[in-house]
């Protein structure tokens, strides 16, 4: 890196051309003029100015390094002036959650950075493991995930809730005999939203879905009521999933007796404060899931 007090005097004598009022402008002394010079000059290993008595000229060198120089100075001021910063409606928000959760915040998200156009959205869909390892490893700021975790580099607030749904063919029962010769279309989430559903549903007949036939698997969030429509196998997903399957009419959600409620928290690295645009990212979260009350 090169000194920027160096850069400061080599700028100053492209201005003046003269040692002695570069001193004087700089409160130095001129040999200490003459000294940074020559330091700039050692370390980029050519000369930057002719000399010709006092006068002095740039050189072909001195012409690149100078518009080197005032673009870095430049740089510099624009970076001290946005350090001071945190705006409201500029800069990155980046947010990692589940698949069916960016399915159903994805739009309203971009929404908002259309009405400010300085925002930048980006949205990691994974699973909660991962989404707890990109907020610690400062990858992503803000997460959303379905279980209470303890965590000493982590904070985490309840936000809301999703309903579960078991999702049959539209022409078929749902009674645990047919569930089981329907088979389940699992997916990246289905093992953990099916104990949840069945558990508390089926408490006399479910034990673990691995005793359920897998029919289909697929990990894209917006495929996986295709086989359900298709008559292939049953599934659980959350609400806001299911209802932005475009064929409705293929699908049923079977009722259920005891409703399955999966609550969504919000995770952020501890000690890390968020910067202001994220309270927009924040209003949006509270719209977008049923408010439950904190326990």
């Amino acid at each position: 890196m090169i000194n920027p007090f160096l850069i400061q005097t080599f700028l100053t004598l492209c201005e003046t051309r003269h040692f002695t009022r570069t001193a004087e402008k700089l409160h130095m002394t001129q040999p200490g003029v003459s000294q940074h010079l020559k330091k700039l000059e050692a370390e980029m290993g050519v000369a930057l100015f002719y000399r010709h008595g006092k006068r002095i000229e740039l050189t072909p060198a001195g012409e690149i390094f100078k518009s080197f120089s005032l673009k870095q100075h430049k740089q510099e001021a624009t970076l001290r002036e946005n350090l001071g910063k945190d705006s409201l409606h500029h800069g990155e928000c980046k947010i990692a959650c589940s698949g069916s959760m960016a399915m159903q915040l994805y739009p309203p998200l971009l929404i908002l950075q259309k009405k400010h156009p300085g925002l930048g959205i980006s949205i990691e869909a994974a699973p909660n493991n991962t989404i707890i390892n990109l907020i610690k490893t400062n990858t992503f700021d803000l997460g959303l995930i379905t279980n209470v975790i303890e965590d000493p580099e982590i904070t985490i607030h309840k936000l809301g809730h999703e309903e579960l749904c078991l999702i049959v063919p539209h022409d078929r029962g749902h009674s645990w005999a047919k569930l089981l010769a329907l088979g389940y279309v699992n997916h990246p989430n289905g093992t953990h939203y099916a104990n949840q559903v069945l558990e508390k549903n089926y408490p006399n007949n479910f034990k673990n879905i691995q005793e359920i036939r897998q029919t289909s698997y697929i990990n894209q969030i917006n495929q996986i009521l295709l086989p359900v429509s298709l008559g292939l196998g049953f599934t659980v997903l959350p609400e806001s999933t299911v209802n932005l399957f475009p064929n409705q009419n293929a699908i049923r959600k079977a009722p259920l007796a005891k409703p399955t409620r999966e609550t969504v928290y919000v995770i952020t690295k501890k000690h890390k404060p968020l910067p202001n645009r994220y309270q927009l990212v924040r209003e949006l979260l509270e719209r977008n899931f049923h408010k439950t009350s904190i326990e």
